[in-house]
Order: C-alpha cells, then structure tokens, then sequence
C-alpha cells in the first residue's frame, strides 16, 4: 500500500522547481541520485474509440496540477489510426495515487496553424511540457517535422486552468516560436532569474544533440539562438541517442536527465554549475537510471521520476532518493 503525503498547490510546486539559483548561493551541495522503492503504474494504453482506433503506444508525458489542485498527467500517444496526439490522465489532489483516470484525447495537430507540416494524412504532435506560473499554464510541444529537417517546429499554447489551452499565434499566425536543429524536439523550461530556459533534443549532421535557447518571457518570441548544452558520452551519438532533457536545480547545481532510445530504458543524469554547459561526453556524469522518457516531478522535499511502461503501455512512477539526503 503506498503511503500518502498532503501535497502543496500548483503555484508553491512550479516556485520550488523554478528557483533562481541566485535565492540558494550561499549553499552548495554535489549529490548522487537513485530510486528509492518499486514504480507503480499511473496510465495504460487507453482506448480511443473517438477515433476508431487501437490504443497505440504510450511515450512522451508531462506532469503538473491543474488550477483544480489535481494532477494531470498528458501523454503522446503514437501508432493510432490518425497519428500523434495528446491524451489526458487526471489523478487526485495527491500525487502518490496508481491508476490515473483516462479522460480522453485533449489535443491534436492543427494544420491552421501550421503543425503537421507536410506529413500527409498522419497527424503529428510530439512531447508536452507544462509549465505553471503565476496562475498561468504555458504547454510547449513539437509541431511537427517536415521533408526539410529545418523546418521542425516547437509550438507553444496557453491555459488559465491547466484543462483547457489555446494555441499562441505568430505574425504568421501559427503556433511556431522557432524551428532546429534539425528534429527539434521534447521540450523542457526552466525559469533561472528573469530568464527562461528552454532544454530540447535535436541534430546537428545527423548527430543527436541536448540544446537551449532563452527568452525574457515565456510566451511568444523572439528566443535566443540555440546553443549545445550536452551531447555524446555513454548513450551514444546517434540522432535518438540523445533524448528527453529534463534540468532541475537543487542546492547549487544543475542536474540534466536525457534519455538514449526509449526501448533501451537507460536515462543518464549529468551535474554542472553552469545551466548552460554540461559538458561533452561523461566527464559530468553522475549516475544511469534504468527508466524512459523520463520527467522529474517535486511534492515538497520528496522527488519523482516518472517512466514509460516495457512496450509503451503506460506511464509509471517511483521515488527518487539524493545521497547525501535533502
């Protein structure tokens, strides 16, 4: 029976995941990290009988509490009868609940606004973040990819209750706020000061890369021009060896979580001062936890991470445990 904790609300979560360093600067303390008990299962391969479907294969996913107090969990699901699209998962007031309640698709690819660029009759909507502040929810998500690998998109949308989002529109009025490197995609953000940090996976020359961009405001543009943050070391080189960045800060340092090939379930954790340097190769490598697609989730002083199932079935969840302790 897993035990249950009284949870914070939306607004003190996304304060402790988006504290500036500059707030911490007098303590420092380099930790190891690992899981901390059994995983337990939150979503399954829905049915999608709205689209006349089978269920397809659960991967990319975001956690985060509606303005309800309760969590949501969004999923991509790929391999249905129409293509890529979202589905929403809603738990309870607290986070340590099995067996999410499926409620249904809650977005796909809009062409109006220029997502699913050129991929024919298959939809194409690729791996949410949301992000809360200040009341507001801002969800990025990959538009898309296109015959021209320079044309992949990332794509942003708003909500004021973490339910219900609307598509941003840019002077050409799709949702677009840049495109690349190459397969620019699974985006991640991250507020450091007065700026946002926006970690995402792409190529350069068919070698996978960990990239950022920044911006003054979450929203909208313009972003800066993209820098390589990490890439290479013990996932590999490949285009999908280098996947699914997620950064959280704690006490000093930055600690970067990518994932190789979803099927390998092998998620590197690398640490660094700097949140826009982790290095080349392993030489800031902490530790390889055995998950995919992996999300980092903070209730307080208890951390999360978040998995996909063996043969994309679902979503699960376990504990995650710092050495030495928080």
């Amino acid at each position: 029976m897993l035990s249950l904790r009284n949870m914070l609300p939306a607004a003190s979560l996304c304060a402790m995941l988006c504290l500036a360093p500059s707030a911490q600067a007098d303590k420092k303390v380099a930790r190891s990290l690992s899981l901390d008990g059994p995983w337990w299962q939150v979503a399954y391969s829905p049915e999608l009988p709205e689209i006349d479907s089978e269920p397809g294969q659960v991967v990319d996913h975001c956690f985060f509490k509606a303005k309800s107090g309760k969590w949501q969990l969004w999923t991509q699901v790929r391999g249905t009868a129409i293509g890529r699209l979202f589905y929403r998962w809603e738990g309870g007031t607290q986070f340590e609940k099995p067996d999410w309640e499926p409620k249904g698709i809650c977005w796909r690819a809009d062409r109006e606004y220029g997502e699913s660029f050129e991929t024919g009759k298959q939809e194409f909507i690729h791996a949410p973040y949301v992000l809360e502040e200040d009341g507001r929810y801002v969800m990025y998500y990959g538009g898309g990819p296109s015959s021209d690998p320079d044309h992949c998109q990332m794509n942003v949308a708003t909500s004021s209750d973490g339910i219900e989002f609307t598509r941003y529109r840019n002077a050409d009025g799709h949702s677009q706020i840049f495109t690349g490197p190459g397969w620019a995609r699974d985006p991640m953000v991250l507020r450091i000061g007065d700026e946002y940090f926006q970690y995402y996976c792409g190529d350069e020359r068919g070698e996978g890369v960990i990239a950022l961009r920044t911006s003054s405001a979450p929203v909208g543009e313009p972003w800066s021009a993209y820098k390589v943050v990490s890439r290479g070391g013990i996932l590999g080189t490949g285009r999908a060896s280098q996947q699914c960045p997620f950064v959280v800060y704690l006490d000093g340092y930055y600690y970067l979580f990518k994932m190789a090939l979803s099927s390998e379930f092998r998620t590197a954790v690398y640490r660094s001062e700097d949140p826009r340097d982790f290095g080349e190769g392993d030489d800031r490598l902490v530790t390889l936890l055995k998950s995919s697609a992996s999300e980092v989730i903070r209730v307080g002083d208890q951390f999360y991470l978040s998995s996909l199932m063996p043969g994309y079935k679902g979503v699960r969840v376990a504990r995650l445990k710092w050495d030495p302790p928080l």
